[in-house]
């Protein structure tokens, strides 16, 4: 039976862009550019230091490695090795690494894979746990290492600051991601870190001392460019109510077991004017704070019960911790190599760097040139043995050959040996028959007669 009607017409057509993948696609991109770090220990270090990296990887989270396990005690893998090894693969961009010499503990801040590098001197520190072990209230929540924290550089000064002072503001900076504040969520903004750069005048501090020297000089005043580095939790409280209201509403509901009614808990009097008898609510002590710069409106909806948008809150931060102090010490343009663009105890002359530099490069030049001398040795030396091996080779071949060549004409001597014997015997065959063949004959003739 013929086929009936025209031919289909396709109205579906592949789809080759969708919003969803193009969606994904400036997504991952903009991960591309989100910084990740990674926080090692080198060496043998004390238990505190470890606990020490434990804190600093959980201050930058989320884009750090929480879980990576590094093999301190293995000298020969270098910030370099680490740098090629995981830049690629892990998209690492910041190293941070702990070592310990003695009583000195020294941190280096590398950008990947070309540098530079700052290497400090940690002062003093205070672990996460020795700071919640003497808060009332710690914040141990989850939830709040999700999103990066709110980075501020404090008394860094502006552009005509050192340039290490504006280096250590920037390697700061570009270690979290940055914040578009017009995408923002307001409930993403649960944490701060505070990096607050210290100058002292120790010439004025040593006249003082000198007055008075009765008076102690502590030993991290010794120093005159310092950076301390402090991690928080913000805490927000509904302001505007009253305190016992506003308890209610947090759901932390006192023991009314003692009251008649919830308006005696309210306005601390019963019904008969007299005073209420007192509630232990187990937390009215902790009153909203008093500084009204810590009162605002929020714009959203923030953590916490009644943080509701545009409700009057008051902010408070809370102390996660570490809690370090730490000394530049050095500046290499490389990664953990190259020049040293400022040293805080080595100070050098122009001469000096000029005479320095000229070194290094020629170092750098007569190191080139050894490998290249070297590199030419090794091919030679390769040249000769692929030479050797060939020659080797060809004389094997022709003895083989000539192996060959002897048992062929051995062959062919048997052969024709064998023929020449089969020669001779047929003709002693032929000889033998003829005889026979005469005597036959001549019996023959004898017997006639």
């Amino acid at each position: 039976m013929p086929r009936r009607g025209r031919k289909r017409k396709k109205t579906r057509t592949h789809v080759v862009e969708t919003d969803d993948r193009i969606r994904g696609a400036l997504l991952s991109q903009d991960e591309l550019k989100i910084p990740r770090s990674l926080v090692i220990r080198r060496g043998k270090v004390e238990s505190e230091l470890v606990e020490l990296v434990g804190d600093l990887r959980k201050l930058l989270r989320p884009y750090t490695a929480v879980n990576f396990k590094e093999d301190a005690t293995n000298r020969k893998i270098t910030l370099t090795h680490y740098a090629n090894s995981l830049t690629s693969t892990m998209g690492i961009t910041h190293i941070l690494a702990l070592s310990q010499n003695g009583p000195k503990v020294n941190l280096r801040l590398a950008r990947t894979p070309a540098g530079p590098t700052l290497t400090f001197r940690v002062k003093r520190f205070t672990l996460g746990r020795h700071l919640r072990a003497v808060q009332r209230r710690p914040i141990d929540s989850a939830r709040a290492f999700e999103s990066p924290p709110v980075v501020v550089t404090n008394n860094f000064g502006d552009a005509t600051a050192a340039p290490h002072v504006k280096l250590m503001r920037i390697s700061f900076q570009n270690i979290f991601p940055a914040i578009n504040v017009t995408t923002v969520k307001l409930n993403e903004c649960r944490r701060v870190v505070l990096f607050n750069f210290i100058r002292r005048d120790l010439a004025r501090k040593q006249n003082d001392n000198n007055n008075n020297p009765d008076q102690n000089q502590h030993e991290h005043d010794s120093e005159d460019e310092e950076v301390e580095i402090r991690h928080y939790a913000i805490r927000a409280k509904p302001v505007g109510v009253d305190r016992k209201v506003r308890r209610l509403i947090e759901a932390k509901i006192p023991n009314l077991s003692k009251l008649q009614d919830i308006s005696d808990y309210i306005t601390g009097k019963t019904a008969d004017g007299a005073p209420a008898p007192t509630v232990n609510s187990g937390a009215l002590s902790d009153s909203e704070a008093e500084d009204e710069a810590a009162h605002v409106v929020l714009p959203d909806k923030y953590r916490g019960k009644g943080n509701h948008r545009s409700q009057k809150s008051a902010l408070k931060l809370v102390e996660l911790g570490p809690r370090m102090g730490l000394k530049l010490v050095k500046v290499e343009r490389g990664m953990a190599s190259g020049d040293v663009m400022y040293h805080a105890y080595v100070h050098k002359t122009p001469q000096e760097i000029k005479e320095l530099k000229e070194r290094k490069e020629g170092e750098v030049q007569l190191k080139k040139r050894r490998r290249e001398e070297q590199e030419a040795n090794v091919e030679r030396k390769r040249a000769e043995k692929e030479e050797k091996k060939a020659r080797r080779e060809a004389r094997k071949k022709q003895r083989e050959e000539e192996a060959m060549a002897r048992l062929r004409g051995e062959a062919v001597a048997a052969q024709h040996h064998g023929e020449a014997d089969d020669g001779d015997e047929e003709t002693d065959s032929e000889s033998v028959a003829d005889g026979d063949t005469s005597e036959s004959e001549s019996g023959g003739d004898s017997d006639d007669e």
